[in-house]
C-alpha cells in the first residue's frame, strides 16, 4: 500500500458541491475578478482606466476557467477511457475522487463564464497539438502524469498568486471570484499531491533512453502550455469589451512583468520535473543564457 495515496484518499472522502458552496449573491460588479498586481506591471497599472481593467480581469479570469475546463476534460477522458483496469485499488479510488471534484470544478467554471456576460465561452489558442498528444498518452505512463502535473501546478500557482496579491485593500477582487479561487485551490492541492505520487511510481519504470527522449520534449510542451494559458487572445479581449485588443495582446506578451508571472507559475513544475530527470538541464541552461 502507498501510504501517501492512502492519506490523499482519506482527505478526499468528503465532498462538497462547488455550486452549492459558493455564495453567488456576494458578487460585486464594480470590483475586478483578478488583481492588477498580477495582470499588469507597475508602469502599466496607472495608465489603464478602471472600467477597462475590470473588463480585462474578467477576460483573463474566464480564460483561466476555460483552461480549467480543457485540462479537467482531458483528465476525465483519459482516466475513464482506461476503465481503471490494471490499477491498484488506492490509485483507482484517488483518481475517481479527483474526477468527482474536477466535474464540480468544471460546472463552477462554466457558471463564472456565464456570469462574465461575454458572448461565448473563451477559446484557448494553441491547444490542438497539446490535446492530440495528451489523448495518445495512457494513465499508466509517467509522460501522462508529468503533463497533468504541469497543468495543475501552473494554473494553481497562478490562482495562489491572485489570492495573495488581492489582500491589500487597494487591489481587492470580487468576493465570488475569490471564493472560486479559494475552493479550487483547496482541492487542487490534493490533486497535485496525487499527480506527484502517480508520476514518481511510473518514472521508476522508464528506461534511460525513454527518459532522455521525453526530457527533450517536455520543456517544449511546457512552453506551448504557457503560451496557451498565460497570455490572452485578441478575440477573448474583444468579446469582453476591451478596447484596442490587438495592441494590448502584443503589449502583454512583450511585458517583462507578465513573462515573470508565467515563469513563476511554471517554476514548481520545472523544479520537480528537473529533479526527476524529465526536463533537460541543457534546455534550462540555454534559456538562462
Amino acid at each position: 500500500m502507498n501510504a501517501a495515496l492512502d492519506r490523499i484518499a482519506k482527505h478526499g472522502r468528503s465532498y462538497e458541491d462547488p455550486i452549492a458552496a459558493i455564495d453567488w449573491q456576494a458578487a460585486e460588479a464594480e470590483r475586478p475578478w483578478l488583481p492588477k498586481g498580477l495582470l499588469l506591471g507597475p508602469d502599466f497599472q496607472s495608465v489603464m482606466p478602471d472600467d477597462q481593467f475590470i473588463a480585462l480581469s474578467r477576460a483573463e479570469y474566464t480564460r483561466l476557467c476555460a483552461a480549467g475546463l480543457w485540462l479537467e476534460g482531458l483528465l476525465i477522458n483519459r482516466v475513464t477511457e482506461s476503465g481503471l483496469l490494471g490499477l491498484e485499488t488506492e490509485e483507482a479510488r484517488v483518481m475517481l475522487q479527483e474526477i468527482r471534484e474536477e466535474t464540480g470544478h468544471s460546472l463552477m467554471f462554466l457558471e463564472m463564464i456565464d456570469r462574465a456576460g461575454h458572448d461565448d465561452r473563451p477559446r484557448l489558442a494553441g491547444t490542438h497539438l497539446l490535446t492530440a498528444i495528451a489523448k495518445r498518452l495512457r494513465i499508466e505512463t509517467a509522460e501522462f502524469w508529468a503533463m497533468v502535473f504541469i497543468g495543475e501546478t501552473v494554473t494553481d500557482t497562478f490562482a495562489m498568486k491572485a489570492l495573495k496579491l488581492s489582500k491589500p485593500a487597494d487591489d481587492t477582487i470580487c468576493p465570488v471570484a475569490e471564493q472560486v479561487l479559494n475552493l479550487h485551490h483547496r482541492e487542487e492541492a490534493r490533486h497535485i499531491a496525487a499527480a506527484r505520487q502517480f508520476l514518481a511510481s511510473r518514472v521508476l519504470g522508464m528506461s534511460r533512453h525513454r527518459r532522455w527522449i521525453f526530457a527533450r520534449t517536455l520543456y517544449w510542451l511546457l512552453n506551448l502550455f504557457l503560451e496557451a494559458t498565460m497570455y490572452p487572445s485578441s478575440d477573448s479581449l474583444q468579446r469582453a469589451g476591451v478596447l484596442d485588443a490587438d495592441n494590448l495582446v502584443l503589449r502583454l506578451r512583450r511585458d517583462p512583468w507578465r513573462q515573470e508571472v508565467a515563469a513563476a507559475c511554471a517554476a514548481p513544475a520545472v523544479s520537480l520535473l528537473t529533479r526527476e530527470g524529465l526536463i533537460s538541464m541543457t534546455q534550462l541552461a540555454r534559456r538562462g543564457a
